[in-house]
């Protein structure tokens, strides 16, 4: 027996005493099993995949590892269809309790921790990690070894031009609520997500010491969520964290999409059975410097009239005037009026949440003498906080607050708007002392924000069914509206189309889950007016265009249609819109209201998006460079036959191909083509 030999087998005794298996349990494929050092491991068909600690702290500095705490004892109680596990453990006069949830048909598993303070009647806390994952050992899969795994970055909100990344393991890497750690290559990986978002702002986080620890916690608070205090603390007799979900997958794919499923189960949420909204919405078109009202007025005729295949499945559009403060409401009102008389709806704007610098000397609703300055919040030392983006947070436990929210909402659907655009919710879930006290969080506020929305919107209430759509927010907690924008502003070039699909690359899973639609942000095919880039070519209009219709999706259009502002603008935004929004099988697909899935997850931009529909697979190539380039298109991978003939969307051509196709794109440019399935 050699050297090696005799040294490994010293390390395999090592590592068997340290963490020798006390007790083991399995319900279906999957397995837990609580090892001596206070570590569980979680098994998939017999298979070892990783392993874990949970910790907690205290506000007065107190902590409990179940690394270093005593373990007590582990219950094992069956369920309709699974079992509950809970093991208890005790360290510093804390009580940290593990519950997790399995289920016979599923592959993952569902954990949270509770702490108790037993020297206290109350226990306080802002940090609970119910998974702190240690150094890979020998057991873990390879994956978890390998310098290639990478980790899915989920933003927090979609603020400040943000983007989901695809990344190497650093220190300090930080994903909010959700993340997965994967081989980009195969795809396979583990997917790890909050399930509970009342309470607390989740992450997932990359150790200091070592960055293939990561830790999945509740209690972040830091610059990507706008917070400049601590995490809010919770206080009872026990606290107890977030659950988080927890899963192995063939194909990270599939899990991030069945973890969008499983969180939203049991929620209170905004449902929507209607069609996809086509439409406009004035923003990149005219900014909030030019007469709103009788562009808002032109735009409705001009689409209702003049792109006819530009239109949802109940032959709607819906013309949206965003930013629009101090207007004339008579004015309002008659064109309203004169958009409802043509069939189409109406959309309106708010920003509840926020006092701008600009905007802090507008009159609260129903607080005579007060304005928005009023109702902001304040930091420890009773100064209005800090400024985010530009503006302040509003306090929405005020009762002024509250009231001016209430008030805005009833203004809008008594005035008979269909359509509300939301902006910029984050203000409202940042970290800090609120007029109600029983608010301890960020995510309370913003859930209390949330409450008041789908009271005042109550179908029953109200007597139909109004359309929200979220801007600059949050990703969760999700479902406060029918649609979320998936990206921040977005106008007409070709770095645009990039940052849109980044979105859909990574993030196509919140659309038809979290949200009923991921909304692509407005389509800009001309000129965007806050933008300052000028016009868009076409080849990138194209694209940009494209880009929406595979989101989701919202379609909704924003140039200037007139009838005032440079005239050849107008002329050259109206023919471009009756050349790319009027194409009736390009609509047809955005009608689908479902998202293409990304070939790739890697740490670009993939080029090709599929759409398996029926009989038919839907293939998009988008061409990111300044030079024409041929792309070999992955008909295998994407379930399409490898000999037939292509239908191609945007050039109408039919391709007859055998063995594989290859396509020409110019400079940033596109194509969607048809294929007979598989």
């Amino acid at each position: 027996m050699d050297r090696q030999e005799i040294l490994g087998k010293i390390a395999k005794k090592l590592l068997a005493k340290e963490n020798a298996v006390k007790e083991s349990i399995t319900c279906g494929e999957v397995g837990i099993e609580f090892l001596s050092d206070g570590a569980f491991r979680y098994l998939v068909s017999g298979s070892p995949i990783h392993f874990a600690y949970s910790k907690a702290t205290v506000m007065d500095g107190r902590m409990i590892d179940t690394r270093t705490a005593k373990q007590k004892e582990i219950k094992v109680v069956d369920t309709n269809g699974g079992k509950n596990v809970s093991a208890v453990y005790e360290e510093n006069g804390l009580r940290l309790t593990q519950e997790f949830a399995l289920a016979e048909k599923a592959t993952y598993f569902v954990v949270s921790c509770t702490v108790k303070d037993l020297k206290h009647k109350q226990t306080e806390s802002n940090y609970l990690a119910p998974l702190d994952f240690g150094y890979p050992d020998p057991h873990c899969d390879p994956l978890f070894r390998s310098l290639d795994q990478k980790m899915l970055l989920v933003p927090y909100d979609n603020d400040m031009w943000v983007r989901y990344e695809s990344a190497p393991l650093r220190p300090g890497r930080t994903s909010y609520d959700v993340t997965a750690i994967y081989d980009e290559i195969t795809k396979k990986g583990l997917v790890i997500g909050a399930l509970d978002f009342t309470d607390w702002k989740n992450a997932i986080k990359c150790s200091g010491y070592d960055a293939r620890c990561y830790t999945a916690f509740s209690g972040v608070a830091d610059e990507c969520t706008h917070d400049c205090m601590p995490h809010g603390s919770l206080i009872g007799e026990q606290v107890t964290s977030s659950r988080f979900l927890c899963g192995w997958y063939e194909d990270i794919r599939e899990g991030m999409e069945e973890f969008g499923k499983v969180c939203m189960e049991g929620k209170d949420v905004f449902t929507w059975d209607g069609p996809v909204p086509f439409g406009w919405n004035s923003y990149a078109g005219l900014s909030i410097e030019m007469p709103l009202v009788q562009h808002w007025r032109e735009t409705a005729r001009f689409i209702g009239e003049e792109l006819p295949n530009f239109k949802d499945s109940n032959g709607q559009t819906t013309i949206n005037l965003d930013g629009n403060f101090l207007l004339d409401k008579k004015q309002v009102k008659q064109v309203l009026d004169e958009i409802h008389s043509r069939g189409q709806r109406a959309g309106n704007y708010m920003s509840p949440l926020i006092c701008h610098k600009l905007l802090g000397i507008m009159p609260l609703r129903g607080t005579p003498g007060k304005t928005m300055k009023s109702i902001v919040m304040k930091d420890k030392n009773g100064e209005p906080y800090p400024a985010a983006d530009g503006s302040v947070p509003v306090d929405i436990t005020l009762p002024a607050a509250e009231k001016n929210l209430r008030l805005w909402i009833r203004e809008i659907v008594e005035a008979d708007f269909d359509y509300i655009k939301i902006d910029f919710l984050s203000h409202g879930a940042v970290e800090g002392k609120r007029h109600d006290k029983t608010v301890r969080t960020g995510r309370q506020a913003l859930n209390r924000f949330y409450d008041i929305l789908r009271e005042e919107l109550d179908e029953k209430k109200i007597g139909r069914k109004i359309f929200v759509d979220l801007s600059i927010a949050p990703l969760f907690p999700a479902g406060g509206g029918h649609a979320r924008r998936c990206c921040c502003d977005s106008f007409g070039h070709h770095e645009d189309v990039r940052y849109v699909l980044n979105a859909l690359n990574f993030g196509w899973w919140t659309s038809g889950s979290l949200y009923r639609f991921a909304d692509p942000d407005h389509t800009v095919l001309h000129h965007a007016y806050p933008d300052g880039r000028g016009n868009t070519d076409l080849n990138s209009a194209r694209s940009r265009y494209l880009a929406s219709v595979i989101s989701g999706t919202v379609m909704l259009l924003s140039d200037n249609y007139g009838p005032t502002g440079d005239p050849e603008d107008i002329q050259n935004a109206k023919e471009r819109a009756r050349l790319l929004a009027n194409n009736e099988e390009i609509n047809a697909v955005a009608r689908l209201g479902r998202p293409f899935l990304p070939l790739e997850l890697k740490s670009y931009t993939t080029n090709f998006y599929y759409l398996r529909n029926e009989t038919d697979v839907y293939l998009a190539i988008f061409n990111f460079e300044d030079k024409g380039n041929q792309y070999a298109l992955p008909l295998g991978e994407i379930g399409a036959k490898d000999t037939g003939t292509a239908h191609c969307l945007w050039s109408k051509q039919e391709i007859s191909y055998e063995k594989g196709l290859s396509v020409n794109l110019e400079p940033y440019d596109c194509e969607l083509l048809r294929f007979a399935a598989i």
